[in-house]
């Protein structure tokens, strides 16, 4: 396949250009973002996606709240398109943290506590008498399939609901590559199984999903965690360069309101990522479970530029209505038969009723309107936490804005440890989730992630009050 030439890569040749010609000298300030995307003529994700590749190459660095200044010592020379070395670790890691996670997810569910541990929106917010009602209804008047086996692939009613939610896309997905599972993490299992063995390295985002380094720990995969920018995702140029050693059997990506930074990858980089996987026939498995939460329309998924079969799409209604169902999907492209198989004999096919359940909200209509509220409900909770966080944690500390979800990610200065955080916390009646475990190597310790999807109560801003207070403990 030829190389194919994306926009900000032609925006990052010229930068490059101009800082080894000495157009900009080194420690010197490169012009905003903003001015940037005008003077190019470009969207500012793309200058985004620039600095990054340049960051990546060690041309420029960031300096917090400053701005963006080309490097002191120039890698590789005069020659524009040199080699770079690159800034993280290339040897995979061993996820063992199974342990740890359980112990950090354990008291959402045994204590009465104020919720800001586990990413999930607060039950106060979801439709739950429209929901039931449904299923009454279902039971009623659909009794016997209600209580049959059905078909491994699924309902036909409810795949052809997904099936419509693709029509806009550049690649449509087909009814025919769609599998019902339950949730979205066997959907990902499954994706793992049928693309992987054990012994073999997953590249993954970093911070990443915990959950999804749980499963990687349990099937016995390796994790070559790659940067992960808060604002547009996995850093593309770091990805291509593992790929290029041929190592790596899978990616497991989030392009959508990435948990836990809430990053939206730029449309420009899904479709580089899907042009990837085909590129180096190593297939991408998606995690879109927060996409239908992305603040305003979401974008197309990674899978909407697929053309090759090589992305594997994941995604269920847990976080946008009911995580009760239990109901997900999973869009295998050529790896469908192995897929098929590997459900066949894992929990052979998915409870009928959710499935008619959902059928039903998505042909009237309800769940797209219950969606547009949702995401409303959820900026506005998300916006209002974020403030408080602000005002009552110490100065220094980074907090995200996401472009989706419900989770806040905290970055606190670099003395705290957020281990003992946790504990001092859940002493005082507040579960949070400590930053370490949304990473297999020894990362995030002074990071925090909180759950946004509950109104800012006063019980809330408490709470938020009193984890300042512990914080600024620490630093005394």
């Amino acid at each position: 396949m030829a190389e194919k030439s994306f926009l900000y890569e032609s925006v990052s040749e010229q930068l490059r250009h101009h800082i080894y010609q000495g157009s900009y000298h080194a420690g010197e300030k490169l012009p905003s973002v903003r001015e940037l995307s005008r003077l190019f003529r470009v969207s500012v994700n793309t200058i985004l996606q620039c600095f990054r590749q340049l960051e990546a190459d060690g041309l420029i660095y960031r300096h917090p709240r400053t701005g963006v200044y080309v490097s002191h010592r120039l890698p590789g020379g005069s020659s524009a398109g040199s080699v770079v070395t690159p800034l993280f670790s290339m040897l995979p890691v061993e996820v063992s943290l199974s342990e740890e996670i359980l112990r950090y997810m354990e008291p959402h569910v045994t204590q009465p506590m104020v919720r800001l541990g586990i990413a999930m929106p607060d039950p106060v917010i979801m439709p739950i008498e429209r929901i039931m009602q449904t299923y009454r209804d279902i039971t009623r008047s659909q009794a016997e399939n209600v209580w049959q086996y059905i078909h491994p692939r699924g309902e036909e009613r409810f795949i052809q609901q997904l099936t419509r939610r693709s029509l806009n896309y550049p690649v449509p997905m087909a009814e025919g590559d769609m599998l019902v599972t339950n949730g979205c993490m066997e959907a990902i299992e499954l994706a793992l199984r049928a693309v992987t063995r054990p012994g073999d390295t997953i590249a993954i985002e970093t911070p990443t999903y915990y959950g999804s380094l749980l499963a990687l720990e349990v099937m016995g995969r390796r994790a070559l965690p790659i940067p992960t920018d808060a604002t547009t995702g996995i850093d593309l140029n770091g990805l291509e360069r593992a790929l290029r050693q041929g190592r790596i059997a899978a990616c497991l990506v989030s392009a959508n309101a990435q948990n836990p930074l809430g990053s939206l990858m730029p449309a420009e980089a899904r479709e580089k990522l899907a042009w990837l996987a085909a590129r180096y026939n190593v297939p991408v498995i998606e995690n879109d479970i927060w996409g239908d939460t992305v603040f305003g329309e979401p974008p197309p998924p990674v899978k909407a530029y697929d053309r090759d079969g090589m992305v594997i799409y994941c995604n269920s209604f847990s976080k946008t209505l009911m995580p009760g169902m239990r109901l997900g999907w999973i869009s295998p492209g050529r790896f469908l038969h192995r897929v098929l198989e590997l459900k066949q004999v894992s929990s052979i096919t998915t409870a009928s009723l959710p499935q008619l359940v959902m059928a039903r909200l998505m042909e009237t209509g309800f769940y797209y309107q219950h969606l547009r509220h949702l995401r409303a409900l959820l900026e506005q909770q998300v916006s209002e936490i974020a403030d408080l966080a602000k005002q009552y944690f110490p100065a220094g500390t980074r907090i995200t804005s996401p472009a989706g979800g419900c989770v806040l990610w905290l970055e606190l200065p670099d003395t705290i440890d957020c281990s003992r955080l946790y504990l001092e916390a859940l002493a005082n009646g507040i579960h949070v989730f400590p930053g370490q475990v949304f990473s297999p190597g020894p990362q995030h310790s002074n990071c925090l992630r909180l759950n946004a999807g509950s109104p800012a109560s006063q019980d809330m801003e408490a709470a938020i009050r009193r984890l300042g207070v512990l914080c600024h403990q620490q630093l005394s």
